[in-house]
């Protein structure tokens, strides 16, 4: 199609407004509504029609009618976002091709297929994206399993290198990513989730040359892409964490925990760190379920499971394994959470308070007819003296957890020294912390 196109626009003033300001260059005819359109596109040829839906009720049926009078016309029809099944209804119906409003020159430009002239203020983002601006937008969606700030931290990158822009702020909700040297705001869009502004994307000077005139509705879409991306981070991240949570205790569960040692053992071994598993259960947990019922066992579960937290790190992960078993991964992050807090490396500290913390709580699910207080026995292993692989050190606590069984439970021993009679009892003094 020529640059100076005979066009025939179709629609109320406000559109036929917005399309001479985005084409100036055309020769245009207008229509108010799509019965006149479709009577004016029979009478001369046109080398496209624009067609706004808002044209009139029976606009979608009337592509069929523009194709039938104007069969070598590009017939464009254009929208709201929210109105975009009926612009797909019309490409069914003979149009080539649709525009979201509000709209733009890039888009009926490629959406006429008009050839784009030189821009006055130098090179602009193409309309199409580039391949390696494709590659890296599948890159985002491949990894969006990483969560929403992450899936944050690459549309930013995409971004600023799509703009080749020297600084690039993304905000949404909680989450803000920036990429570059800040500098003041040349461009910025805000990002929508439905009628409410939740953010805004903000691009600082360009490395070479000025923005076109293309780049605002360019980055609107880069705005949509933002929402759409860290909503779907969003959902995903949720659902994957209820998968990964225990449904009893709220714990992490044998899924996530398996998962997280394997990674924890892999970054422990780099850097050459301690690691120590604390594998545990329930003494006699059969005996609840059958005098309390199953609820109570869930309820003294739970409880086991609040005081397991309660007296670990933040940095260190607490499972439900399974049962009446639980597990613990004592490990270094990458700083201790608050000062002198650092890795066990006398774990009967833990364990002892551990202990103590079971024998002085007050399980009131089981009511005045307890059969006794709640105990728990389990065992230690650490990495690399007792396994250097997931397999080897579960392999290690465990024999050491049935070695505290059979000399005589309520007691949490060490794998080094399951052969002897080393283990960690409850006191009346809970241990110093960590």
């Amino acid at each position: 199609m020529r640059l100076d196109a005979r066009v025939l626009v179709i629609g109320p003033d406000r559109f036929r407004a917005a399309v001479g300001t985005a084409l100036p260059q055309c020769s245009r005819v207008d229509a108010a509504h799509a019965l006149a359109g479709v009577w004016r596109a029979g009478q001369e040829p046109f080398d496209g029609v624009l067609l706004c839906l808002a044209a009139g009720k029976n606009a979608v049926q009337a592509v069929r009618s523009l194709r039938e009078v104007a069969p070598q016309a590009r017939i464009v029809v254009s929208c709201p976002a929210p109105d975009e099944p009926g612009a797909r209804q019309a490409l069914e119906c003979g149009a080539d091709d649709y525009v979201i409003e509000p709209v733009t020159r890039a888009d009926l430009e490629r959406a006429l297929q008009l050839p784009v002239p030189p821009r006055p203020n130098g090179p602009t983002p193409p309309a199409e994206p580039s391949l390696q601006e494709k590659v890296q937008f599948v890159d985002v969606l491949k990894n969006l399993g990483e969560g929403p700030q992450a899936a944050l931290d690459r549309m930013a990158a995409l971004v600023k290198r799509t703009f080749d822009a020297a600084y690039v702020a993304l905000d949404i909700d909680d989450l803000v990513s920036v990429e570059g040297d800040f500098s003041d705001a040349v461009l910025q869009e805000p990002i929508r989730r439905q009628d409410q502004v939740v953010g805004a994307v903000t691009l600082g000077r360009r490395n070479s040359g000025s923005y076109g005139s293309s780049a605002l509705a360019r980055l609107a879409d880069y705005a949509r892409l933002t929402e759409a991306v860290v909503t779907v981070a969003r959902e995903r991240a949720h659902w994957q964490n209820l998968a990964w949570t225990d449904d009893v205790s709220t714990l992490r569960n044998r899924r996530y925990f398996e998962r997280r040692f394997d990674q924890i053992i892999e970054q422990c071994g780099q850097r050459r760190a301690e690691l120590t598993v604390l594998l545990l259960d329930i003494d006699d947990f059969k005996s609840y379920n059958d005098r309390f019922g199953h609820e109570t066992g869930d309820a003294v579960i739970r409880e086991v499971a609040r005081l397991l937290t309660s007296c670990s790190r933040e940095t260190d992960i607490v499972a439900r394994y399974g049962g009446d078993e639980f597990v613990v991964l004592f490990w270094d992050a990458d700083k201790p959470r608050i000062p002198g807090s650092r890795h066990p490396t006398e774990p009967l500290a833990f364990t002892e308070r551990f202990l103590n913390a079971v024998r002085t709580h007050d399980f009131r699910c089981l009511g005045p007819h307890s059969p006794g207080e709640v105990t728990v026995s389990g065992g230690l292993a650490s990495f690399p003296w007792d396994g250097r692989t997931r397999e080897d050190l579960l392999r290690a606590a465990d024999a050491a957890l049935h070695a505290a069984k059979r000399t005589g439970k309520n007691r949490i021993r060490l794998a080094c020294s399951a052969d002897n009679e080393t283990a960690a009892e409850p006191t009346d003094e809970t241990a110093a912390a960590e």
